[in-house]
């Protein structure tokens, strides 16, 4: 399990309504520009609630076969100004 501080890229697609698959894009807020591609099943539609653009996004998770980031557990921070 790894653990990333992000910020949320305003990028986000339904990929499923049952169970309510997500797909988030964020970037990393130090170093690297490259952004990182995320999915959630688990609580996906409380974060689609709750993201506002450039917030602030502390995940836990994984990376699958496909180098994409499967969320277990998130916590959503304040707006980052731009």
């Amino acid at each position: 399990m790894q653990n990333l501080t992000v910020k949320f890229d305003n990028q986000t697609k339904i990929l499923k309504l049952d169970p309510f698959m997500l797909y988030v894009r964020v970037k990393p807020l130090h170093g690297d520009d490259q952004p990182i591609n995320c999915l959630i099943v688990r609580h996906a539609l409380t974060l689609f609630y709750q993201l506002k653009p450039n917030v602030q996004l502390a995940l836990y998770g994984h990376y699958n076969q496909r180098h994409q980031f499967v969320i277990n557990k998130f916590m959503v921070g304040q707006a980052v100004a731009a």
